[in-house]
């Protein structure tokens, strides 16, 4: 094993791959509208840039997602609302 492995807890390659699959799914979440169509008022959980389950409550959506054998640790969850909210900061 090598220091960066050790230190990073994984291979290189699997972290740059696990940030672009990050990114891809934080990407759908923030752009796409259509989302906010199909899935209003519910939970979704998005790995790797997909919609791997939406559910009407959290724990219903972790159950789901666990079935199907979706890492917990490499999925992005979010509540879908049907009304942006504005924040003024």
């Amino acid at each position: 094993m090598n220091a960066s492995h050790d230190w990073l807890g994984a291979r290189p390659e699997d972290v740059a791959r696990s940030l672009v699959d990050l990114a891809q799914s934080s990407d759908l979440l923030s752009n796409d509208r259509q989302l906010v169509d199909k899935y209003a008022q519910k939970w979704v959980g998005v790995c790797a840039g997909e919609v791997k389950a939406a559910e009407d409550d959290l724990d219903s959506l972790l159950r789901v997602l666990d079935s199907r054998g979706v890492s917990r640790s490499e999925t992005v969850v979010r509540f879908i609302e049907r009304e942006q909210r504005t924040l003024i900061l």
